[in-house]
C-alpha cells in the first residue's frame, strides 16, 4: 500500500500533527485484517474508496482518544485521507470535554452537522491530495479559532514531549491545583487521568524506540521504555495492543530489518516519505 504522511500549515501546526494519505498499490495483496491500538490522539479519516468493510465504501468519522484495542476486515481496495490531531483539538473544535467522548467513534456530519457534510462530499470528490489538505485546513482554521485552550494544554504536551515518562505529582505541584482540579481539568483535555494518559504515551513511544536502536531483548526494550521489568511491559503492552509483544515486532523486525515506519514529524517537511510497512501510529496492518 501507499502512505504519505504531510505536515499541515503553520496557522494549524499547533492543531494537527499531520495529514496522511493510505492507498492500494495495484501491484501489491492488500492486507485482510488491521488491529487498532490504544491512541492519545484523535483522528479524522475519510474513507473514499472502501477501506474497512464495517463502514460505508464512501464515509468519514472522527475517532477520539481511545485505550481499548480493536481488529477490523479490510476490503479489496483502500483510499484513506487521515487528519491526525493533538489531543486538545477535541475541546477546541467541538467545545466537548474529552474525557466525555473517549473510546468513541462519530460520524463526521453528526458531530459537524450540515458543514462537515459538505466537507466530507468534497474530500470524496477530490482527485489530488492538495485539494483535500486545503479544504480541511481551510475548514480547521475556521472552527477552531473561536475556541480558547486551557492553560492545562502546557502539561498535556509534557507528557507527550517526554514520551509518558514523567512525574505527574510533580505537574500537579507545580500547576498550583489541587490533586482533583488538576485531574479533572486534565482529563477535561486529554480524555484520561493524566497517569492513565501517559502510561498510553508511554505504550505508543515503544515502537519508536524499537526502530531507533538496537536491542537484544524484549526485556531491554522494556527497561529502555521505563518498565519495571519484563512481565510489567507484556501486561502494558497486551492490554492497549491486544497482542503480546512479539507478535507486533517479530514481524516488524522480519519487514525492514528494524528499519520500520517511524512516525518522525521531521520527515514531513521533507520530500522523503518513509517505507510503508504496514505500521501506522495507532495500529497494524496484517
Amino acid at each position: 500500500m501507499d502512505y504519505q504522511i504531510f505536515a499541515p500549515s503553520e496557522e494549524l501546526k499547533d492543531l494537527v500533527q499531520c495529514f496522511w494519505t493510505l492507498e492500494s498499490d495495484p501491484n501489491a495483496p492488500t492486507p485482510k485484517d488491521y488491529f487498532l491500538m490504544a491512541d492519545s490522539c484523535p483522528e479524522i479519516i475519510f474513507q473514499y474508496n472502501e477501506g474497512f468493510q464495517g463502514y460505508a465504501a464512501q464515509s468519514a468519522r472522527i475517532r477520539f482518544q481511545h485505550s481499548i484495542p480493536d481488529k477490523f476486515d479490510v476490503g479489496k481496495k483502500v483510499g484513506f485521507f487521515g487528519v491526525r490531531l493533538y489531543p486538545h483539538a477535541v475541546g477546541q473544535l467541538l467545545n466537548i470535554p474529552a474525557n466525555e467522548i473517549v473510546n468513541h467513534v462519530f460520524d463526521f456530519s453528526d458531530l459537524f452537522k450540515r458543514e462537515g457534510g459538505y466537507l466530507a462530499d468534497q474530500i470524496y470528490c477530490a482527485i489530488k491530495t492538495p485539494e483535500r489538505i486545503a479544504r480541511v485546513s481551510d475548514y480547521l482554521t475556521k472552527r477552531a479559532s473561536v475556541q480558547k485552550m486551557d492553560p492545562i494544554k502546557y502539561f498535556v504536551d509534557q507528557v507527550i514531549g517526554y514520551r509518558g515518562s514523567v512525574d505527574i505529582s510533580m505537574m500537579q505541584q507545580s500547576s498550583g491545583l489541587s490533586i482533583k482540579q488538576f485531574e479533572r481539568r486534565f482529563k477535561a483535555i486529554a480524555g484520561f487521568p493524566p497517569k492513565y494518559f501517559a502510561r498510553i504515551v508511554r505504550f505508543q513511544a515503544i515502537k519508536d524506540t524499537y526502530s531507533l536502536s538496537q536491542f537484544s531483548s524484549m526485556t531491554s526494550l522494556a527497561y529502555s521504555c521505563d518498565y519495571f521489568d519484563q512481565s510489567h511491559f507484556n501486561r502494558e503492552f497486551k492490554e492497549f495492543s491486544g497482542v503480546q509483544p512479539l507478535k507486533y515486532f517479530k514481524p516488524l523486525h522480519q519487514k525492514n530489518n528494524r528499519s520500520s515506519n517511524k512516525y518522525n514529524i521531521n520527515l514531513l517537511n521533507t520530500s522523503k516519505q518513509p517505507l510503508f510497512d504496514g505500521y501506522l501510529p495507532c495500529g497494524w496492518f496484517v
